[in-house]
């Protein structure tokens, strides 16, 4: 299979095309689509992110103070003009960086989360089968649901909102009342249901990797989704208690 009918297949025929994957893996050309959308979203939602960031610092006495005594009270003041002037008319350049940070992060995690992946799924499922090069591949393919159309969405959302923070592709879209950076949405928000659309695809993928009946390779690619979910939650926790 081409690169478009893999990418068309991830979202019709997942079982046909992780399949084909598991026996001829390709991930250069997927992890290409995923840099570049994942650039596209960071680049486009900049100006909301650092209009966001400031107003969040603004609130926030205790992170103020932290880095008053961090940077002293000159470092700390030249720090604030320059994340108000981004907030206020960001440039270029700086959407261009906003947009790197993001795309590098996103192939950092991806490469990251399916050498765990690797290792989780040989764990649990017993099997002697399967290597990185095919998990990986299968990962950055899954997350065309997540870096594509997921965040295709979220920018539409983030236009009608004006904010990043106080968009939702989780559970907290229920919850439209919780503060951003109250416990119950930290926690709401990272169940995703991009993320489980990906780790469920992600469960054709494993299956023919490690060569498991479907039913043991989705209770592995949602016990590896429960795992991150509570990581990032615990991030999320740990970094909003620096403002409050």
């Amino acid at each position: 299979m081409n690169l478009g009918q893999r990418f068309i297949g991830v979202f019709t025929a997942p079982r046909e095309t992780f399949a084909g994957l598991a026996e001829k893996p390709a991930w250069i050309e997927a992890m290409v689509i995923v840099l570049v959308a994942t650039f596209i979203f960071g680049f486009l939602i900049a100006p909301f992110s650092a209009k966001d960031s400031a107003e969040l610092m603004d609130n926030s006495p205790k992170m103020k103070q932290m880095l008053r005594e961090r940077m002293g009270e000159e470092g700390y003041n030249k720090y604030l003009e320059k994340i108000n002037k981004e907030a206020q008319a960001t440039s270029t350049s700086y959407k261009i960086q906003s947009g790197l940070t993001v795309g590098i992060m996103a192939l950092l995690a991806l490469s990251i989360q399916s050498i765990l992946l690797l290792v989780f799924g040989r764990l649990v499922s017993g099997s002697v089968h399967g290597n990185y090069r095919q998990v990986l591949s299968a990962m950055f393919h899954a997350s065309f649901i997540n870096a594509v159309l997921g965040n295709a969405l979220r920018f539409i959302l983030v236009t009608a909102k004006q904010s990043v923070f106080k968009i939702s592709t989780g559970l907290a879209v229920f919850f439209p009342r919780l503060e951003f950076t109250s416990t119950p949405y930290i926690i709401l928000n990272s169940i995703d249901f991009f993320q489980l659309w990906v780790f469920g695809v992600l469960g054709y993928a494993l299956s023919a990797i490690f060569k498991v009946d479907l039913k043991k390779s989705l209770i592995i690619s949602y016990l590896f989704w429960a795992l991150k979910t509570v990581v990032n939650i615990g991030l999320g926790l740990w970094g909003m208690s620096r403002y409050q």
